[in-house]
């Protein structure tokens, strides 16, 4: 695990390169990058999900926080309040995130999966290896994740109507 995780580290991932080789994480390419990253990512984390994308992770990494933020009423307006309500800083992390090109992907990423891990929030690893391989591919679906309203409880609809 310790040598996975030098492929996050520019200047000692050639140390990984030998476990990194079958798997093609070798080189400047893309897949090569995130392989990289997945492996080294998981040699620090290793608490794999099989559900969910980065946007669901992120999403949760908001409800963790304990301070209420609820990413889908970003853009709503509190009418008691007669204000906005304003994006919470996991939500600014999250836009951050989605904001980065191929090559920043990673060590943006790299943050928001060591902030999981303290939290103890799980990856979808398989998932997360696909989407950085075709970045920023899959923008939409991690930002639909992240932002799709909460789903109402089928017993509260039912005895409301």
């Amino acid at each position: 695990m310790a040598t996975l995780r030098q492929g996050l580290v520019e200047s000692t991932e050639l140390r990984a390169w030998p476990l990194l080789a079958p798997l093609n994480g070798i080189g400047p390419s893309q897949q090569a990058r995130a392989i990289r990253t997945v492996a080294g990512l998981f040699a620090h984390h290793p608490v794999n999900s099989d559900h969910g994308n980065m946007g669901t992770t992120c999403r949760l990494l908001c409800q963790s926080q304990g301070n209420e933020e609820k990413p889908w009423e970003i853009i709503q307006y509190d009418k008691k309040q007669e204000k906005s309500v304003a994006p919470g800083p996991m939500t600014k992390k999250f836009c951050y995130l989605l904001e980065a090109n191929a090559d920043e992907i990673f060590d943006r990423i790299t943050r928001i999966v060591l902030f999981a891990k303290s939290e103890n929030i799980a990856i979808n690893y398989a998932k997360l290896a696909e989407d950085l391989r075709f970045w920023p591919r899959a923008r939409n679906s991690w930002a639909e994740a992240f932002w799709q309203a909460p789903k109402k409880d089928k017993n509260v609809e039912e005895s409301g109507s």
